[in-house]
């Protein structure tokens, strides 16, 4: 059944996803609340599975690992065993049933296209109840869902909120060893959870914990982000569309597309259909209308293909139910947050 929430909730959320780790009473003063009510409501919807807080790898440290897109047709009667095996595997970020002939989209994370390719002989190849797949590798990434936002804030409430600074500025020189791969696992898990706990749980004080996690989150080497259950945030389809663009004309689509608000993710990919787009709409009828609306933007942009998630089953490590609540945490591989 779905849990109710009302604008106040939504309005947090929101929040949440401009300021993840924003203390209560900086919550509170942006939506002139008290410090005491907004925890009580973010443990409600935490701890029903309506919206979590994870930790994703920077834009900066992509290129230390490797992203791959399966599209996976399974026999049939043997779906439902090879969904959840695949749900299983830590190197499974995202796995999505749609529409069409291949009915998994699954997204895997290794440190190289060789570690890919063991991934798809000795986990895909060999699973009975896999008919056939096609694979092709992310080539750069331009839009991610830590950008997605309800739009449940006025400008005024953002503005008291957001204190983004240039993230990316040294990212680059930032060191990195086993006590940064700790704290990444642990925002993964909650991407919330307490300095104290944080250097409880790695060893170190607790100033050094939050000198660490404010490094690699300035530096913009791990982004978190807040989620929400699709079937609370007013954008309850979420569809796959796959595009052509011609190469000279790809950096002005993606700049283009990224300010559509539907769209939660782009990246280019190897193959004949160099772009995949992640996209929220409020209803199956939107589908054909925003598709109109990505070739106007971006001119020289082809729709190749498409397909409805009928369901998301994982999403940066959680197993989500049937209306999108978050149910179990699987841990992730620290092949996507690897130290030189």
């Amino acid at each position: 059944m779905q849990d109710s929430v009302d604008e106040t909730d939504l309005a947090l959320i929101n929040a949440l996803q401009v300021t993840p780790r924003g203390s209560w009473s900086h919550l509170a003063g942006a939506l002139s609340l008290d410090a005491a009510t907004v925890a009580r409501r973010w443990q409600r919807l935490n701890s029903s599975g309506l919206a979590w807080v994870t930790c994703g790898v920077g834009n900066p440290r992509h290129a230390t690992f490797c992203m791959a897109y399966l599209e996976v047709e399974c026999r049939p009667g043997l779906f439902d065993d090879v969904r959840d095996a695949l749900a299983d595997r830590p190197e499974v970020v995202y796995l999505h049933h749609i529409t069409g002939r291949r009915g998994l989209l699954v997204v895997v994370a290794r440190r190289s296209p060789a570690l890919i390719s063991e991934f798809v002989r000795r986990t895909i190849t060999p699973m009975a109840g896999v008919r056939s797949f096609q694979a092709e590798l992310r080539t750069a990434g331009f839009v991610e869902p830590s950008r997605w936002r309800l739009g449940s804030l006025d400008a005024e409430q953002q503005r008291a909120l957001d204190t983004t600074t240039d993230a990316e500025a040294h990212a680059h020189s930032a060191r990195l060893d086993e006590v940064d791969q700790q704290i990444y696992l642990l925002l993964h898990e909650d991407g919330r959870m307490p300095f104290t706990t944080l250097a409880d749980r790695t060893g170190i004080s607790e100033p050094t914990a939050r000198r660490r996690v404010n490094r690699l989150l300035s530096s913009g080497t791990l982004r978190l982000r807040c989620e929400i259950a699709q079937s609370i945030s007013g954008w309850p389809v979420s569809a796959v569309v796959w595009a052509n663009s011609p190469a000279e004309q790809l950096s002005g689509a993606v700049r283009s597309l990224s300010a559509i608000p539907q769209v939660r993710l782009c990246c280019s990919l190897t193959g004949p259909r160099n772009l995949l787009l992640m996209v929220w709409v409020r209803s199956l009828d939107a589908l054909p209308r925003l598709e109109h609306t990505l070739c106007e933007r971006a001119p020289g942009l082809t729709v190749v293909d498409r397909a409805v998630c009928l369901q998301t089953v994982k999403q940066l490590g959680r197993l989500l139910d049937r209306d999108g609540r978050a149910t179990t945490h699987v841990r992730t591989t620290l092949e996507a947050f690897p130290v030189p």
